[in-house]
């Protein structure tokens, strides 16, 4: 049996095994082929969908967009969608439902729509507590209809309802908040039973560089009510129309020329400037007119605290930007107030807050009268029509709407009757915070002379609560109390009643000049009060008055025939008529008052010239108006003919009774007869001899306090 031989080593195979893996770097680069593959397939793909609008997407976003509003979403026609640059939709017609239950046949329906948003506003609206933010809508043609019922439920607020944003101070809680709001031709019906709006807003217009010329443009109508104020208005921009852009959103928003004309509430307005959003919170700037019958009927609807006032005009600049409306008025006619200022609405500041500055050349106060609780022309008479004292209630539940810190500077305030002079130079600061309305640094001239106080009424008491503060020096009383001149007396004018005039007219009746007389009193006045009340009117607050007034008068002269009329000087009140009644040096006057609940007394009622020294007392009560005084002359000279008895005031302020004391003055009277039937005629007129009382030497206006205080005069004082 042959033997095969070994193999050779050089022919020898070596084994072969299965291998149990490659190379790892051939591994590493295989895997980093198939990641990069799939990578530029996507970013292919990315690029394709940008570039093509992701078509197929169209379904998945629409049920994406029904889910997440909660009601149903179309979109239908040609739609394209941008995702990553510049995300923004575009549909050929846009459809979102409403809910059955506001009974309208749509939320919206848009045809050209173009929506540009941003990923993180998408993200927080999605969180929930706030409104989604809108970059831009545009849509050549758009049909809103927003619905909001009494129990606060809108069509408007899309998705959850326990994320439905909270209202804002324009009443859109849950409306998307837009940098860009622009539509070609529209109608948008908006009824909001909470905030009183049924306003039906159309509008139509085109733009481009084609549509250069006479029909370029936008016009918009706002008919209905808004915020309970009736409105008629004609909008028309010279390009776009913006509607509801947001400041906070959309600082750099485009201004627009806008020119806007008709009626809101029961007044016209023609705004001509520029806006960058009409609606929700505006964007202004332009000239205004704006003129109607009552500063109130404009101010209630807007929560502003205006006064009832006679109709107004004013002409001036508007602005709002960020919830500030800022009125810079070159002229508002009041009445016949003319008035300027430059005042700022806070909107957006809780409380709402006004402030500014209030100046001008005139303000009449019956213009204002209705807000401080004077009469209206329309007030109906006081059951029994013999009240004098305003009854007329205050608007107190205005002065809790709104805070306001306001400075006034006006040239004269005229009170509307020849009997009292104007003040002039009237400033003052208005605060008004937490239904606290407070007049301070209050300070005005008048006929030489100077007022200055505060008063602060307090509408968070039940009664309201008031008090003031006042102090006069220097004021001539015949130059503001114009009423105290006889009816043929000259009528001077402001001019002539200058202190100078009426110092040299006081002179020459202390140095005992005739003349006749211009004013029956004149002097200086000066004094103070300090005073307090509680109520709902000027009645009620006079009808519970507490505190001192004190007013004094020096340097000044009074009627001869009124001195001697109060002491009923028969034979001197005679001579000075045939004669002339030329004044008498009046050496002072003194009203030392104190209130108390509404009841008035004086501790020192005098008056006190060369002939007389007349006293008053008795008290007037201001809550039913009623009056119990007293007066007693004590004459000073001789009189051969005198029927000196005291003088009674009583009924009330508006029909006052005035009589005499007859026990005192019979028995002077049946004395007369009785030496006449005795002695003669020429007997009879010595029981009305009035003899006098020499003038001492104490001043009878300053209290008993003040008296003993004086240094005793040394001028006739004999040595030992």
């Amino acid at each position: 049996m042959d033997e095969k031989p070994p193999p050779s080593p050089s022919t020898h195979a070596a084994p072969s095994y299965p291998r149990k893996g490659g190379s790892p770097m051939n591994t590493r680069g295989r895997t980093l082929w198939i990641v990069g593959g799939v990578l530029a397939v996507l970013v292919l793909g990315v690029v394709a969908g940008e570039a093509s609008g992701w078509p197929f997407l169209r379904q998945p976003l629409q049920n994406a967009a029904t889910q997440g509003a909660a009601v149903p979403v179309q979109l239908d026609g040609r739609v394209r969608m941008y995702l990553i640059w510049r995300p923004r939709l575009e549909v050929e017609h846009l459809r979102i439902a409403s809910d059955p239950r506001y009974e309208v046949p749509h939320l919206l329906d848009a045809r050209g729509v173009s929506l540009a948003w941003r990923w993180s506003d998408v993200w927080h609206w999605q969180r929930g507590g706030e409104r989604l933010r809108v970059q831009a809508l545009r849509a050549d043609t758009l049909d809103a209809r927003l619905m909001r019922t009494p129990d606060g439920n809108a069509n408007w607020q899309l998705g959850a309802p326990d994320k439905t944003p909270k209202e804002d101070e324009a009443g859109l809680g849950g409306i998307p908040r837009f940098d860009s709001l622009v539509m070609g031709q529209g109608e948008i019906h908006w009824k909001d039973r909470v905030q009183d709006i049924d306003l039906d807003i159309r509008v139509r217009g085109r733009e481009g560089k084609a549509e250069i010329g006479a029909d370029a443009g936008y016009e918009a109508s706002f008919t209905g009510r808004y915020r309970a104020m009736k409105m008629k208005l004609q909008a028309r921009a010279g390009s776009t129309l913006p509607l509801l852009h947001d400041p906070e959103t959309a600082p750099d928003a485009p201004w627009v020329p806008v020119l806007v004309e008709g009626t809101v509430a029961s007044s016209s307005i023609l705004f001509d400037g520029q806006a960058a959003a009409l609606l929700g919170t505006p964007r202004l700037d332009g000239a205004l007119s704006f003129q109607g019958p009552s500063l109130a009927a404009v101010g209630k609807p807007l929560g502003i605290t205006l006064p009832q006032t006679p109709p107004f005009h004013l002409r001036g600049r508007l602005t709002q930007d960020s919830g500030v409306w800022r009125l810079q008025a070159s002229r508002a006619t009041i009445g016949t107030s003319r008035l300027a200022g430059d005042l700022s609405f806070h909107q957006r500041a809780t409380p709402r807050r006004l402030t500014g500055t209030l100046t001008g050349p005139k303000l009449a106060f019956a213009d204002l009268g209705p807000a401080i609780g004077g009469d209206a022309p329309a007030a109906p008479p006081a059951p029994d029509g013999g009240r004098v004292l305003p009854q007329r209630r205050f608007d107190l539940p205005s002065l809790k709407v709104m805070d306001a810190d306001v400075k006034v500077d006006v040239d004269q305030v005229d009170f509307g009757t020849t009997a009292m002079a104007p003040l002039q130079q009237l400033k003052m600061r208005v605060l008004l915070k937490a239904g606290v309305l407070r007049l301070d640094d209050l300070q005005t001239t008048v006929s030489g002379g100077q007022f200055k106080g505060m008063t602060q009424l307090d509408a968070n008491a039940q009664p309201a609560k008031w008090q003031a503060r006042l102090d006069v020096a220097g004021v001539d009383i015949a130059g503001w109390l114009r009423g105290l001149r006889p009816d043929d007396a000259p009528r001077k004018t402001p001019a002539a009643t200058a202190p100078k005039a009426l110092k040299k007219e006081r002179e020459q009746a202390r140095q005992g000049g005739d003349q006749a007389v211009q004013s029956y009193v004149t002097g200086v006045l000066s004094g103070k009060l300090d005073v307090r009340g509680a109520g709902n009117s000027t009645a009620q607050i006079l009808g519970s008055l507490d505190g001192p007034i004190d007013l004094t008068l020096r340097d000044g002269t009074i009627s001869h025939l009124v001195t001697e009329a109060l002491g009923l000087d028969v034979a001197q009140a005679l001579g000075v008529y045939l004669k002339g009644d030329n004044p008498l040096s009046l050496r002072c006057a003194r009203f030392d008052l104190v209130a108390n609940d509404g009841l008035i007394v004086p501790k020192l009622a005098v008056l006190d010239n060369r002939d007389s020294t007349v006293r008053a007392t008795g008290q007037v009560n201001l809550r039913d108006e009623s009056m119990a005084l007293r007066v007693v002359t004590q004459p000073k000279d001789w009189s051969p003919l005198s029927l000196r008895t005291p003088i009674n005031v009583t009924g009330s302020l508006g029909k006052p009774d005035v009589g005499i004391e007859a026990r005192g003055l019979v028995g002077r009277v049946l004395a007369a007869v009785a030496l006449g039937a005795a002695a003669g005629p020429a007997a009879a007129v010595v029981p009305l001899v009035e003899r006098g009382k020499k003038d001492d030497t104490a001043d009878p206006c300053l209290t008993p306090t003040a008296a003993a205080t004086q240094t005793p005069p040394t001028a006739n004082t004999k040595k030992p």
